[in-house]
């Protein structure tokens, strides 16, 4: 909605690029959950809406998740909210806390940002980043 998220995901896949990683980027409306397991890694970046619910376009993807087994398919979850609504950054913990359920590894603690990123959390997003390359090593 803001595109605080596309940001984050752009910054992550030339991060991920300028290390050397191969890297495929979609929209979570776009993306099939069915097919995370043939990724060595996934980054999900989500935002969270309202009283701490998941963005609508994200609910299906989501809803998929819980028939999937990601076989210890590395991951990590980023996204941006608002501190001052009581749920900060709900989704981002629901997608992780789904991830691990589906037999991922998480690579990385979460990282949530207070609305638009900034360079303390760019910092923060890159180490997350770096966690994730050094799980596929």
């Amino acid at each position: 909605m803001t595109g605080h998220n596309e940001d984050i995901a752009n910054h992550i896949a030339d991060y991920l690029k300028k290390n050397k990683q191969e890297v495929t980027l979609e929209q979570l409306v776009d993306t099939d959950a069915y097919d995370l397991p043939d990724y060595d890694a996934v980054v999900v970046a989500t935002y969270t809406y309202h009283d701490g619910d998941l963005p609508d376009e994200a609910e299906d993807f989501y809803e998929d998740l819980k028939d999937v087994d990601l076989k210890r398919t590395k991951f990590a979850v980023v996204g941006s909210s608002s501190k001052s609504h009581i749920h900060y950054g709900r989704a981002v913990d629901y997608f992780t806390m789904q991830l691990n359920s589906s037999n991922g590894d998480q690579a990385a603690d979460s990282v949530k940002v207070d609305q638009e990123a900034d360079e303390d959390d760019f910092k923060r997003i890159d180490q997350m980043a770096d966690y994730v390359i050094k799980s596929l090593q």
